[in-house]
């Protein structure tokens, strides 16, 4: 009874939110083309943009409720925009990415829609994201592999690439890719599956993320084992992670071990749904990592190093000198967040080890009215 409760209050929350989106509609190659706009109540311009398509058979009503994505959205400050697919010849919603028969041109609107959004509400051209459920998965593979100079990064949850889309597949820069996949899907194999009409070969999940692995020049840093959070849903979860040498990039995998054709972490409690992991906030913290031009520590036209730190990589602490006065010293994790930040007003400062963990760091100094950075390793 309890965790009927729970999810009354989640979906009422839901529907809070839903009143906030907006309805847009522009014409698209004799077409009228329909979308839905979530701002969050902190919006302000250049936001970074996310592109959240529905599965087949489905629509962007649906992919509101279904992914929830809205309220990661008033969290952490950026927009969604929920398109609408067409119909394909059966009548049957759907995005046309490379299906066999159809003509319709969704890479054309869906690069249209970023146009509109930018134009409209002032979107940072250089954070826009894309994920997708199942065909709305398709699509966004798509969409990297013929978009890459538009689209930042995408993520794809019980989606694959066709064999027609990965033959073809040339972007023109690395595109960090995160996929989110159950092994016990019955519509979209995680082992992939032959002669599947319209949709043509499905490809297996280990091969399309070797894929991008080799595409994106990348290496296996982690494969882990996630806590059981949910028992009840009887499924777990493997989290591999593969990081790069091109523009940062990475490629991160979830396996869902027995998870089915859902959406980790949905308030709509479908059958084979995993709850260790919230599918929309993981995608989320993926995306924040990049821009066009790669991984995103601090923000971009920071000056480059023109201060010294000894030693560097530090144990205990290093010294930081600039011969200019330092007037205030911030420190980043590589995930972008601010760890500390504090006024200097003097020439030189030691900075104690203290709650640095071992690992890589940005250390960023205002002076002169500019802000300069380099990396700090520490041991």
């Amino acid at each position: 009874m309890k965790s009927n409760y729970l999810f009354v209050a989640l979906l009422i929350n839901s529907l809070f939110s839903f009143a906030q989106i907006i309805d847009e509609t522009f014409e698209f190659e004799g077409a009228t083309r329909m979308h839905k706009v979530y701002l969050p109540a902190n919006f302000s311009d250049n936001s970074p943009l996310v592109l959240n398509l529905h599965g087949y058979t489905s629509n962007a009503f649906q992919q509101v409720f279904y992914t929830n994505m809205n309220a990661v959205a008033e969290e952490n400050d950026f927009v969604v925009v929920f398109p609408d697919g067409t119909t394909d010849q059966y009548g049957i919603t759907f995005w046309n990415s490379e299906i066999l028969g159809e003509s319709v041109n969704d890479l054309g609107y869906l690069e249209a829609l970023i146009d509109s959004m930018i134009l409209n509400y002032n979107i940072d051209p250089n954070r826009v994201y894309m994920c997708g459920m199942s065909n709305g998965g398709f699509m966004s593979y798509y969409s990297a592999c013929e978009l890459s100079d538009r689209i930042a990064a995408i993520a794809s949850v019980t989606g694959t690439m066709n064999n027609a889309i990965l033959d073809n597949c040339n972007p023109e820069r690395a595109v960090p890719v995160l996929e989110i996949h159950g092994t016990a899907d019955g519509t979209v194999p995680y082992n992939g599956a032959s002669s599947t009409g319209s949709f043509q070969t499905m490809m297996p999940i280990e091969e399309v993320v070797d894929f991008w692995v080799n595409h994106n020049n990348c290496m296996l840093e982690s494969e882990l084992e996630l806590e059981d959070i949910s028992t009840s849903d009887m499924s777990t979860v493997t989290h591999f992670k593969y990081t790069g040498r091109d523009n940062g990039s990475s490629v991160e995998h979830y396996r869902i071990n027995e998870g089915g054709h859902t959406w980790p972490g949905s308030i709509i409690p479908l059958p084979s749904t995993n709850h260790d992991i919230i599918a929309s906030e993981v995608i989320w913290d993926f995306f924040k990592q990049y821009t066009l031009n790669g991984l995103l520590t601090v923000d971009e036209g920071v000056e480059e190093a023109s201060f010294t730190m000894s030693p560097n990589p530090m144990s205990e602490f290093t010294i930081l000198k600039y011969s200019s006065k330092i007037q205030t010293l911030t420190i980043y994790n590589l995930q972008g967040k601010v760890l500390f930040n504090e006024a200097i007003n003097d020439f030189e400062y030691t900075l104690e080890k203290g709650f640095l963990g071992s690992g890589m760091y940005i250390i960023e100094l205002e002076a002169d009215g500019s802000r300069i950075c380099q990396p700090l390793l520490v041991q």
